[in-house]
């Protein structure tokens, strides 16, 4: 009998991992590993066809293994959705009383009073707040919660429903619950604790209608992979479209939120570019944004809201001090954080929670706004 018919065949994995023919597609084996156990270092051991020493070493010490070995562990960590899982959850105490928190930016006043009443809330029961600031960037936002993850993280809390795929399985296999936050829910499966953005949306358009607009235009940051953008954008077109109106495409503008004031000066001047053609009340989907408006508006010689009436959304605390104070939403950012910390509190403390009612988005009501010149 030759040595090739005594010779055990290696294992699917360890084939795929090494560079030769897998019966098998990363694909199927992420979906079979989703229906089972968490994974575990063994399981990324045998994947990678090494020693689970060999996988600590990687993880733990990448500068004293080969580059070979480091790229094989690598990729059977990412093809399996495997973390170190942080101190074995606080040495197997069941919580880490450590909660993570993906927001898009500290740069919004909104976000940051969110997070200060969470953190606020959460130290007063014992708990951690782990932050990460993400922007609109998928991959920075699954670099961070495997980050968070990796440090045994007992909830996990995320702005907006719009995430990428490969962080919710992320979360799901590693059994932790998720909030969504700054939305109220569209998908009856997540757990929200937030505000209704196309309600919100909807209210301050009918305020316009109400005060006799007919020519409407709109300044919005991106709505890519940014739900609660999408929901307001569609909140105004859908109030507008009952009445029987539109925006032009002219005097709608989609513009980079990371520059909000000086973004929102230069998309008022092209909503404006024909003189003959105006609207005369225009929706911004924050205050930043609107302040721009404001600005520009007045470099313009258009009178506000004599000319042109302007709302935006936030009701940060800048906008009752511009000129004109401004007419807007009202975010509960700070009920929304306190609201948040208490869920989770009771969530981990009991094993459920009921949720609180969706918060309220208040108009608020201010100068920026009056009804449009008869011509």
């Amino acid at each position: 009998m030759s040595a090739g018919k005594n010779r055990k065949p290696r294992s699917r994995a360890v084939s795929a991992a090494r560079g030769g023919a897998a019966t098998e597609s990363e694909p199927q084996v992420r979906a079979r590993r989703s229906s089972r156990a968490p994974v575990r270092l063994r399981d990324v051991a045998r994947y990678a066809g090494v020693s689970t020493a060999s996988v600590s070493r990687a993880i733990n010490s990448p500068d004293l293994v080969s580059v070979e070995l480091r790229d094989r562990v690598t990729r059977a960590a990412q093809v399996l959705n495997w973390v170190p899982n942080g101190a074995a959850k606080a040495l197997a105490s069941l919580h880490s009383k450590t909660i993570g928190a993906l927001i898009p930016t500290l740069g919004h006043l909104n976000f940051a009073v969110l997070i200060e009443s969470l953190q606020h809330e959460l130290a007063k029961a014992g708990y951690t707040l782990i932050l990460g600031c993400v922007e609109s960037s998928f991959e920075l936002r699954v670099q961070q919660a495997r980050k968070m993850v990796e440090r045994g993280i007992d909830f996990l809390v995320i702005v907006g429903e719009a995430q990428p795929a490969q962080l919710l399985e992320l979360v799901k296999l590693q059994k932790i619950p998720v909030v969504y936050t700054y939305t109220s829910g569209r998908n009856p499966a997540n757990t929200c604790i937030g505000f209704d953005n196309y309600a919100a949306a909807a209210r301050v358009t009918r305020h316009l209608l109400d005060l006799g607009h007919r020519k409407f235009g709109m300044i919005a940051s991106s709505s890519v992979s940014n739900d609660r953008i999408q929901q307001r954008v569609a909140g105004v077109k859908d109030t507008l479209a009952e009445a029987g109106l539109g925006i032009k495409p002219q005097h709608f503008a989609e513009i980079d939120s990371s520059r909000r004031i000086a973004s929102g000066r230069a998309a008022l001047r092209d909503v404006l570019r024909d003189a003959g053609d105006r609207p005369t009340a225009i929706v911004c989907s924050n205050d930043y944004i609107a302040t721009g408006a404001l600005i520009e508006a007045a470099a313009l010689g258009v009178a506000v809201p004599g000319d042109l009436s302007v709302a935006g959304f936030d009701d940060v605390d800048l906008s009752a001090h511009l000129s004109p104070p401004l007419t807007t939403i009202r975010v509960p950012a700070r009920a929304m954080g306190e609201e948040i910390a208490r869920y989770v509190i009771n969530a981990l403390a009991k094993g459920s929670a009921p949720l609180p009612h969706p918060l309220e988005a208040e108009l608020v009501v201010r100068e920026s706004t009056a009804p449009p010149k008869r011509r």
